[in-house]
């Protein structure tokens, strides 16, 4: 038994590290605006040693993300000296440690097969597998509910004050790397703690209240400073946005309340291997089983937890229906799963009678042989995709490669700023000490960098501007991700 133990648990950690390793090793990564324009405020922060006080905007005219995630990836950048795949192997560094440290306190409050369960989602399922390598502030929130849960388990179980400072710490960080999502998180967590009377206390003593708000604060700071220097300016452009939403299309509550039940359900579907719609109804009937046959001693220790984590989620749901804007994104909820699957293995461990013993061991081998057999296809791979960091890289090399000197450079991509390539010719220029690009005309010669776009006016306009009426084309280079690389020359009188 120990033997497949070790054989289990060495296959799921394969399955976890290939599924994380390989796209980064590939550098089949996802590599878009956003990620080149944090990389390059990452860069001018440690480059002007500039101490700055907001992260990347939200969306909403006037407010921002916290600024922990600039700081996060100027750590990065200094590690790796600017490299871009940097980022991406901090990220997975990052996110493997979390999740590795909560599987810990897993495997000792719970038992193997909760460690074992775990394991298996986390290792292949797609959220959590994207979670160690797409470079966005919004994949370190769910990093945080893992700390939210570990601190309101062991408040709930021992009552130790210390854990309000980590739950409040936990909430704070989850609002400064999502907003959106902190603002429903933190909600949902008052609003469910009035009533739950261990919880409501928190907010009735005063020692337990400056623990919490004391932890909310810390993540907090740098936001609060720079609104107390600029008069609270992100506070009313956000309850501006909330008397007066912009929105293309206003929905009605019923839309809302529908679209939110699909987004809920498809949180706990895309759970499972490969999406198995049959794996999500196998773990709702048994879920079902153990929470009616459980045994009183376990429930009662375990039955608040699972009542407030159920109840607050239940909140999360209808608050997140209160916003009728028709521009509401997944990832806005973004975390929600490891409540999810959090509460699985509470449930699970209700009933611990041989019986349920053995229902257990049938249901983590159907999960075990079904993750490995969706995993089965990424190992037949051999042809690596021309996609995300490493497109952009080939297109890069590719000008870098023919021209030796400085040259012109003018780039067309969606949604128009090149902050992706900006980034990366500034790191290769930086690395073999040549001169970076410029955008006039060198030697009567320019690079054009034309990315694929779906509405072609749009290129077509941006050429009338950025093409001299006598440039001729001379050459042409399509890259197998539909960037054209073009070179134009303007003919000598």
């Amino acid at each position: 038994m120990k033997w497949l133990k070790i054989f289990i648990l060495l296959t799921i950690l394969f399955i976890f590290f290939y599924s994380r390793i390989a796209p980064i090793v590939n550098q089949t990564v996802p590599y878009t605006y956003d990620q080149g324009r944090d990389f390059l405020r990452a860069e001018e922060i440690l480059r002007e040693k500039k101490l700055v006080f907001l992260g990347p905007t939200t969306g909403i005219m006037g407010v921002y993300h916290g600024v922990w995630w600039y700081y996060l990836l100027a750590a990065f950048y200094l590690i790796f000296n600017g490299m871009p795949s940097g980022f991406y192997i901090g990220l997975f560094i990052l996110s493997s440690a979390a999740i590795f440290l909560f599987a810990y306190f897993i495997h000792k409050k719970f038992d193997f097969f909760s460690l074992i369960f775990f394991l298996i989602i986390v290792s292949a399922s797609e959220f959590f597998v994207r979670l160690a390598f797409f470079v966005s502030n919004n994949t370190i929130a769910p990093l945080f509910v893992l700390l939210y849960l570990f601190a309101l388990y062991k408040y709930t179980v021992e009552g130790k004050k210390f854990y309000l400072l980590l739950i409040g710490l936990a909430l704070g960080f989850i609002f400064e790397f999502e907003v959106a999502f902190g603002i429903f998180f933190i909600t949902s967590f008052i609003l469910a703690s009035i009533f739950f009377s261990k919880f409501r206390n928190i907010f009735t003593k005063i020692d337990s209240l400056k623990l919490i708000l004391t932890g909310i604060v810390i993540p907090t700071l740098p936001r609060i400073l720079f609104e107390l220097k600029n008069n609270f300016i992100q506070t009313n452009s956000l309850l501006s946005f909330f008397k007066d939403p912009t929105s293309t299309n206003k929905i009605s509550y019923k839309t809302a309340f529908l679209e939110r039940v699909n987004l809920f359900f498809n949180y706990f579907v895309k759970m499972f291997p490969s999406e198995l719609l049959i794996l999500a109804i196998i773990t709702i009937l048994l879920l079902c089983l153990f929470i009616i046959k459980g045994q009183k001693e376990i429930f009662s220790k375990k039955s608040s937890l699972i009542y407030f984590l159920s109840f607050q989620t239940l909140l999360l749901f209808f608050l997140s229906t209160l916003n009728n804007s028709n521009f509401f994104w997944d990832y806005y909820l973004d975390g929600i799963q490891f409540i999810l699957l959090f509460l699985i293995i509470l449930i699970f461990s209700l009933n611990e009678s041989y019986s349920f013993l053995i229902i257990k061991l049938f249901f983590i081998s159907v999960f075990f042989i079904t993750n490995i057999l969706s995993f089965l296809p990424q190992l037949k791979k051999t042809e690596i995709p021309q996609l995300g960091l490493r497109a952009d890289i080939k297109t890069v090399r590719y000008l870098l490669d023919n021209n030796k000197k400085q040259f012109c450079m003018r780039v067309y991509t969606p949604p128009i700023f090149p902050y992706t390539y900006q980034y990366l010719l500034g790191y290769f220029s930086k690395i073999e000490n040549r001169m970076y690009p410029v955008d006039k005309y060198v030697d009567n010669k320019c690079w054009y960098i034309v990315d694929k776009e779906n509405y072609p006016e749009r290129v077509v306009k941006w050429r009338e501007i950025n093409t001299p009426k006598n440039a001729k084309l001379t050459k042409t280079k399509k890259m197998s991700n539909g960037t054209n690389i073009e070179l134009w020359q303007i003919p000598q009188n």
